[in-house]
């Protein structure tokens, strides 16, 4: 017994198989062992032209003619006796019409295996059946006519195929004449020829040289000048142009009918058919002529067809004859293939072998007419693809079978090519990169490729056939991607038709991500469908983010550079400048002691301390245009900041809080104290200054880890571990305007007069001179933090220190020696001349290079000392000391530069040379000189 459950499921499974089989154009019926139809679909009763109730239980005798029912009883039982499907061709003379169906018959099984009913799906194959018969037409008018006859029976199969009353072929007299002689005409029933007429005013003249015309009525009325259509009442009209192998128009074939031509299509392929055999003995009579005229001839039109055609013996298939064409193809002499039977002409395959070859001729025997892919085996071993076309004749008044075979080698290689192109470009689709999503008219999803499943994460078994909106696109966005199709199929066009346009869309997960979608439309069977081609473009955004921070990093990084190498210009000329300011004051202040002048002592006091100012202001400059390199050593933060906190905590006004938070870590990094301290120094002044002498400042030291920063000074991005100096202040922080030039130097947010501009340009030169970077938190109102970010020494911090020692104070002893002194600035050179004869020593004064090179090549033995400056013209410091080397291993050199970073080391120590930072500070020089001159006790002093 039958669950109960299972009935509605099988119901609406029947229901629903019901509806498919009513909705196919094909007929399907199954009928019982006893011939009584069971099951018709609509097609069936369309065609016998009955209600389904009235079939019903009816057998083929009560539904269908007596001799046609006859034959389909027949059918069934040879279906019921061989227990599988049997394709027949069966003709049906339905409403006065003779139809032809290919049906599909096949027994149905019961749970034994006995068959009870026969089940048939039938295909309307009438049309193919008639251009068959036009085919066969025109066979029998190649092999049993030639010439003038070949184109009379043309026209009279040409009428009887089409139902048409006149059929006729005409050509033109010349390529420019507009007379057309008529070749052969059936009008009416009979043949008549050799007659011409003006082409002039009638259809005709739309056919010639150009393509199919068919007028399928009120002939009359569209071509009034062509009076005998008018008199013999024609309605409708039809012509195919005939051309050569060359191009060139001949003429054309044409019916005339009094009734209306209604199947176009079925009128232009027959016409097409007996176009391309009359256009063919068309050029076969010219050719013929033209063989003639060379005395040669033919054979007949066996001979000139371009088709390979056998003629066999009607009852053993033996060879009789066959046409030069075959000889050539097939490569074999015409006696040779007379001695041959088919199947030697077959690949010996299963299919194409003697006993297949017997088997067709032998259907063809029986009056059918035989068509079939035979694979040919050729003379030389090669395969190749004929189709051939068999058929039963009457030649010469014997009864043989033609054979009909064309090469279509090249037409399978182009199907197969197709095939393989269409494997290729599947294998393309499910190789792409992209992702490949195809969706018909009503919005689902049909095609999902693996790159598609690999972006979106759905499975593509599980969005087949879902709606490409509510499972690939966000909800904010579904109402427009409707809205959006709904307009192309209203209007034909659409935003995403054709170009790239980017849009965002959604994860199996649900998260969104940007996208690039180009979308194509194809006509395919169903329909069309749209093809989108879409790409993730998340790392490529990414990228374009990343780039432009880097592109904002360079600009920065060229915009410091460039102002770094102009402050260095200017610091370089500027120490030139303090080197002589200093020298004086240092002279003036030794003369102002033995003149005992104290107000004079105190005016040099201050242009020392102004001359001062200058002197940091332009070692600030130096170390932001890196022209003044750090002595580095291992160095510990929290005891410098510590040292420096006590410094720096009396010369704040009471108002300022100020607080030192040294940390419990070394904090051990590689740099210069005296640098680290201007740094300090200057970030507590600005901080100061931002205050208005109210608030707090704090200054710490910490190990920071810094992911994704952005250094405020030159843009790099930054990630990883730090020690950090930061000093913070409650101001009212940095301008945002202002936050992209404040490491700029000489730019300053305070007023004239109470700042150089140079404070955080000397911050910046100095932490990147360290390979470190500078991080800035400012929220207007809230106050400011500055984080300076070293790179952290690895290990203990075993040897770190926090303090620097102290500059050597000149002596009072007097010197004694003989300097030869060199420099092109003329201030300077005065100075230092006047400075070292002060102090005892001879001097020889040179205003460049190559000039003191010159003097000290006459006496290599008259000096004790050489001090030249580094940048001058024709000869620099350098080089005069590698030529003093030359001469005089040992001597001393002190080498006076602005740009000590620039003079290669090793050739520093080759030359015995020692360098001194401008501007000089004459108590170092001092010290300088009397390490390698012999000093000598003052006058008056012991």
């Amino acid at each position: 017994m039958a669950n109960p459950q299972t009935v509605p499921s099988r119901r609406a499974s029947d229901l629903r198989l019901r509806q498919i089989l009513d909705q196919t154009g094909a007929v399907v019926f199954w009928k019982d062992a006893d011939g009584r139809y069971q099951f018709v679909n609509k097609e069936f009763c369309r065609l016998v032209g009955r209600a389904e109730a009235d079939i019903l239980g009816r057998r083929d005798v009560d539904v269908m003619p007596r001799a046609v029912a006859r034959r389909l009883r027949e059918n069934d039982a040879l279906v019921l006796e061989r227990m599988h499907t049997v394709t027949f061709e069966e003709q049906l003379l339905f409403h006065g019409e003779l139809r032809t169906y290919l049906v599909d018959k096949f027994p149905l099984r019961d749970a034994a295996g006995q068959a009870y009913a026969v089940c048939g799906v039938a295909t309307d194959i009438t049309a193919r059946k008639r251009i068959e018969e036009a085919l066969q037409s025109a066979s029998l008018a190649v092999s049993g006519a030639f010439g003038r006859t070949l184109f009379q029976e043309l026209v009279r199969f040409l009428a009887t195929t089409v139902d048409a009353d006149w059929a006729f072929i005409s050509v033109r007299e010349s390529e420019t004449s507009c007379r057309m002689r008529v070749l052969a005409m059936w009008a009416d029933g009979e043949v008549s020829a050799d007659f011409d007429y003006d082409l002039r005013g009638t259809p005709c003249e739309t056919v010639v040289g150009e393509r199919f015309r068919i007028y399928p009525q009120g002939l009359c009325e569209l071509f009034p000048g062509d009076l005998e259509f008018g008199r013999q009442r024609m309605d409708s009209y039809a012509g195919y142009p005939l051309t050569d192998g060359r191009g060139t128009a001949l003429g054309l074939i044409a019916v005339v009918s009094r009734r209306p031509l209604a199947d176009a299509r079925f009128v232009e392929s027959v016409l097409k058919i007996f176009a391309v055999r009359a256009a063919a003995e068309l050029e076969r009579d010219r050719m013929e002529r033209e063989l003639r005229a060379s005395e040669a001839s033919y054979r007949a039109i066996f001979e000139a067809s371009e088709d390979c055609i056998f003629i066999h013996d009607i009852d053993t298939g033996a060879i009789v004859d066959v046409n030069p064409r075959a000889c050539r193809v097939y490569g074999y002499d015409h006696d040779t293939l007379l001695r041959m039977n088919p199947g030697q002409l077959g690949s010996g395959e299963q299919g194409y072998t003697d006993e297949d070859a017997r088997r067709w001729m032998a259907r063809a025997r029986d009056g059918e007419v035989v068509r079939v892919e035979w694979r040919r085996r050729n003379a030389d071993g090669s395969l190749h693809w004929d189709e051939v076309v068999l058929k039963r004749i009457r030649l010469a008044g014997q009864e043989r079978i033609l054979a009909v075979t064309r090469d279509i080698t090249a037409r399978k290689v182009v199907a197969e090519a197709i095939a393989r192109s269409e494997n290729r470009l599947r294998a393309t689709v499910e190789a792409a990169l992209d992702c490949i999503i195809t969706m018909d008219e009503d919005g689902l999803i049909r095609g999902f490729n693996p790159a598609a499943e690999a972006c979106f994460g759905h499975p593509a078994q599980a969005v087949l056939g879902r709606s490409l909106a509510d499972t690939l696109i966000p909800p904010r966005h579904r109402e427009a991607h409707r809205q959006g199709m709904a307009r192309f199929l209203r209007e034909g066009r659409g935003p995403f038709i054709g170009r790239r346009v980017e849009v965002c869309a959604q994860r199996a997960d649900g998260s969104e991500f940007p996208a690039e979608l180009a979308i194509a439309v194809a006509e395919g069977a169903e329909g069309r469908l749209f093809v989108g081609y879409l790409r993730d473009i998340t790392a490529a955004k990414r990228a374009q983010e990343d780039s432009a921070r880097l592109e904002a990093q360079l600009r920065q990084a060229q915009k410091m550079e460039a102002i770094g190498h102009l402050a260095g210009g200017i610091a370089h000329d500027f120490n030139n400048i303090l080197t002589s300011i200093n020298g004086y004051l240092a002279l003036a202040g030794e003369r102002q002691t033995e003149l005992g002048d104290a107000r004079l002592g105190r005016y040099l006091e201050q242009a020392g301390l102004a001359a001062g100012r200058a002197r940091d202001l332009i070692r600030q400059m130096l170390a932001f245009s890196r022209g003044q390199r750090a002595t580095l050593r291992p160095l510990s933060l929290s005891a410098l900041v510590a040292e420096l906190g006590r410094f720096l905590g009396p010369t704040l006004p009471s108002s300022i809080g100020f607080e030192v938070d040294p940390g419990a870590d070394p904090a051990c990094v590689l740099a210069d104290p005296v640098q680290l301290e201007q740094v300090v120094m200057n970030l507590c002044i600005n901080a100061r200054d931002a205050l208005g002498g109210r608030g707090a400042i704090r200054v710490a030291v910490e190990r920071l880890p810094v992911v994704d920063a952005v250094c405020a000074s030159c843009r790099a991005a930054l990630s990883g571990e730090f020690v950090a100096v930061t000093v913070s202040d409650d101001g009212p922080g940095v301008d945002p305007a202002a936050v992209e030039r404040i490491f700029e130097p000489f730019f300053s947010t305070k007023e004239v007069g109470k700042g150089s501009g140079m404070g955080l340009a000397m911050v910046h030169g100095i932490v990147h001179e360290h390979r470190g970077h500078v991080l800035l938190d400012s929220v207007p109102g809230e106050g400011s933090r500055f984080r300076v970010l070293l790179p952290a020494l690895p290990g203990e911090a075993a040897g770190c220190e926090g303090t620097r020692s102290a500059a050597p104070a000149r002596g009072g002893e007097q010197l004694s020696g003989r300097v030869l002194l060199a420099d092109d600035e003329e201030m300077v050179l005065a100075f230092l001349r006047e400075l070292f004869e002060g102090w005892g020593l001879q001097v020889s004064a040179e205003a460049d290079g190559a000039a003191a090179a010159r003097r000290f090549a006459e006496r290599p033995d008259g000096f004790d000392l050489v001090v030249t400056d580094q940048t001058m013209p024709r000869m620099t410091g350098l080089e005069l000391a590698q030529a003093v080397h030359r001469l005089r291993p040992g001597l001393p050199v002190v080498l006076i530069t602005g740009y000590a970073d620039g003079i290669d080391a090793d050739r520093l120590g080759q030359s015995g040379v020692s360098v001194m930072n401008k501007p000089v500070d004459p108590a170092a020089l001092y010290a300088r000189l009397a390490e390698v001159l012999r000093p000598v006790a003052a006058p008056g002093k012991p």
